[in-house]
């Protein structure tokens, strides 16, 4: 069910700022604000263009290559990079990582970005060149900017620690930037998103793509994590797991439910296939309008609408998990130089770079014994067996292995497992491979995708009970996630951080903002060190003062009119 449509503005204050100075950049005026800030509608499409910022940036926004995921885990500790069965690529370079760092200026850039356009939405709103039928009209647009500004400063306190607090539209040249604590910021956004639950519609009211009241009590819920105010954090989530519109989704549903597929081999008849957990990544089903109960907040894709994120004709730039994530076992070749077939039906068209670590490619399924328990590790969820397909080659029908591949060297790239999320069950048919014949999507992913989902709120409310000394509620909490996925119930006493980062790992792989949280809670390096190959294989101990980023150096020489501290150790 489509959706909000992104359309591309030019207002004041919305600059695409450079990295080198995006804090003193003055906004350049492609239309009059006078003339754009005038009714709902001109505010609706200045709202619009931060969520195509976001979309974009998050998803999109490096182009067609594995970095527009960085936040997502790769090179952290969900995914490696890898070249071949003994060699890591490195995409962060951690331990040389410093102020000059392409990741830090990169996003530090985008949130201010995001920023600067919320703040042109709320001073404007106040203007009395801005018309508007009612103070709710006004009010319900001041807290979707609000939560977005929220939204971008939670990922500058939870990355950088303290930060500039930039509150007003940018109109002239600044150069006396100062940083605030981390905590100032957590209360900058905590006030808010308790602005934005005041006035934001629900989410049964709202289009799909935009966000909503239940969004913002879930983003409040983290923040007030950070302040260490665990009761509100758990009366922020309550408020979100309690609401009339919102349940986790655990019977199947939606247009993929009677789905028949003759498995990864191919062969034989049809049969039924996938599970509730399968059904909340197909395409049709991510929108709260479309069904899913659980859904909060997602990014929305179109094939067919001016927009809608993807242009089949553009070679890079695209919205392509599937094509990053995920091995290729579709081009390699037998030992008689027989070249595998690519498929349509459920196999992705990956080109193997961003490899399952062995953290989430087996230690955190064999938890409690639950390898052949838990839904989130079955056939369904997780693609691990892969098949000749070739009926030319003399392995048809046979799975492929290091015995038989020409090239064994590469077989963790090649056959190594893939989370199913990031594929579509049946392709949009957009390209046609030249060896099978078989139509495929070049490996561009034309479905949705949560920004945030139900059971994280489970997960961050378990969190807050953890930290407020109530194991067993924690343990509730987790296991509303689990039973669902038909795993072993926890008990209080297995209840720790560490638990709920795996639960997150489990239930969230490839959704949620791996670095953010472990910088959140302080894991990051700790993380990288037990679990990033790269790291490992080379013997980089990476120190603690990484569980911060960087400010970009470029901003600190800009700021010349006052000390823009940087953070210590770099």
């Amino acid at each position: 069910m489509k959706k909000i449509i992104y359309i591309i503005i030019f207002l004041s204050g919305f600059a695409v700022f450079s990295c080198t100075e995006s804090l003193t950049e003055v906004p350049k005026d492609f239309a009059s604000p006078e003339n754009s800030f005038t009714n709902k509608a001109g505010f609706d499409a200045a709202l619009a263009n931060i969520y195509l910022s976001v979309r974009n940036q998050m998803y999109i926004g490096d182009g067609d290559i594995w970095s527009s995921y960085d936040m997502l885990g790769a090179d952290v500790d969900l995914g490696d990079l890898k070249v071949s069965n003994t060699a890591f690529d490195e995409g962060f370079f951690w331990n040389t990582l410093n102020y000059d760092s392409g990741f830090a200026s990169k996003w530090w850039s985008r949130y201010y970005n995001w920023i600067f356009q919320a703040n042109t939405i709320i001073g404007r709103a106040e203007e009395p060149t801005a018309k508007w039928t009612s103070e709710a009209e006004k009010t319900a647009i001041v807290g979707e900017a609000k939560f977005l500004r929220a939204f971008a400063y939670h990922f500058l306190a939870n990355m950088w620690g303290g930060v500039p607090l930039v509150l007003e539209e940018t109109k002239g040249a600044r150069f006396d930037y100062v940083r605030a604590t981390q905590d100032e910021v957590y209360q900058l956004c905590k006030s808010d998103l308790e602005y934005a639950v005041q006035y934001m519609p629900t989410i049964n009211t709202v289009k799909g793509g935009k966000a909503s009241k239940e969004a913002a009590n879930h983003l409040l819920s983290e923040v007030k994590i950070c302040l260490k105010d665990y009761q509100g954090a758990i009366d922020a989530a309550t408020a979100v797991i309690t609401s009339s519109n919102m349940a986790l989704m655990t019977t199947r549903f939606g247009p993929w439910k009677t789905f028949t597929f003759n498995g990864y081999d191919y062969k034989g008849p049809n049969a039924p296939w996938g599970d509730v957990y399968f059904d909340l990544f197909q395409d049709g089903n991510f929108n709260w309008k479309e069904g899913n109960k659980e859904s909060i907040w997602n990014i929305q894709q179109d094939l067919k609408i001016l927009g809608g994120g993807n242009d089949v004709n553009t070679a890079g730039g695209l919205f392509g998990m599937e094509r990053w994530w995920g091995p290729v076992p579709w081009n390699i070749k037998d030992k008689n130089g027989v070249t595998n077939f690519l498929k349509d039906t459920v196999q992705g068209r990956p080109v193997g770079k961003i490899i399952l670590s062995g953290y989430a490619d087996s230690l955190i399924w064999k938890y409690k014994g639950d390898w052949n328990n838990d839904i989130r590790n079955s056939e369904y969820n997780i693609h691990r067996t892969w098949y000749w397909l070739n009926p030319a080659s003399a392995f048809y029908g046979q799975q492929i292995t290091a015995a038989n591949m020409g090239t064994p060297t590469t077989s963790t790239t090649s056959v190594s497992p893939q989370f199913i999320k990031f594929v579509s069950a049946v392709h949009y048919h957009q390209f046609q491979d030249a060896t099978s014949k078989q139509w495929h999507d070049n490996g561009r992913t034309y479905k949705d995708w949560y920004m945030m989902r139900l059971a994280e709120t489970y997960l961050l409310r378990a969190e807050a009970y953890l930290l407020k000394s109530d194991k067993q509620k924690a343990a509730d909490d987790i296991n509303m996630i689990r039973n669902r996925a038909k795993a072993t119930p926890v008990t209080a006493g297995d209840v720790t951080i560490d638990l709920i980062l795996d639960e997150r790992a489990r239930e969230l792989y490839g959704e949620e903002f791996r670095v953010n949280t472990l910088m959140r809670m302080g894991k990051l390096t700790e993380y990288l060190n037990k679990y990033n190959g790269a790291i490992k294989q080379k013997g980089y101990t990476i120190p603690d003062y990484k569980n911060k980023m960087p400010i970009p150096h470029s901003e600190i020489e800009a700021n010349k009119g006052a000390v823009l501290d940087q953070n210590p150790g770099y």
